[in-house]
C-alpha cells in the first residue's frame, strides 16, 4: 500500500490548503499518513473514489460492518471537485473525486514502478 502523499503530493497540497480555508485542520493532519488501500474509477462518470485509512487504523471494512455510524461528508467540490467521507471517529475513510481520470492514471503510474 501507498500513502496519499506519496502517489499524489500536489492533490495533498491542494486539499491541505482548501481544507485549512474551510477549518477543518483535523482531517489535515490525516493527510499526511493516510493509505490508499484501493481505488475504483467509473469512465462514464468520470469520478474517481479512493479507499482510505490512516496507518494505525483498523480495516475500515471491518468497522461499517459491525454496525458503526455514519460520519460526515467535508466537501471542497468548489475548490476541487472532491469529498471527503469521515468515520463517526474522525478518521478520514474515502475520497471521491469528480473528473478523476488523471487522479486514476498517476496512481496508476506510482503502483506500476
Amino acid at each position: 500500500m501507498i500513502t496519499l502523499k506519496g502517489a499524489l503530493p500536489y492533490l495533498v497540497l491542494d486539499l491541505e490548503s482548501a481544507l485549512a480555508h474551510i477549518g477543518r485542520g483535523d482531517v489535515v493532519d490525516q493527510l499526511r499518513e493516510i493509505v490508499i488501500e484501493r481505488w475504483t474509477y467509473d469512465e462514464i462518470a468520470d469520478s474517481a473514489y479512493l479507499h482510505l485509512r490512516s496507518s494505525g487504523a483498523p480495516d475500515t471494512a471491518a468497522d461499517r460492518s459491525a454496525g458503526q455510524a455514519a460520519g460526515e461528508t467535508v466537501s471542497v467540490y468548489d475548490e476541487l471537485g472532491i469529498n471527503l467521507d469521515i468515520d463517526s471517529q474522525g478518521r478520514l475513510t474515502g475520497m471521491e473525486i469528480l473528473g478523476g481520470k488523471t487522479i486514476v492514471s498517476q496512481l496508476e503510474e506510482t503502483t506500476a514502478k
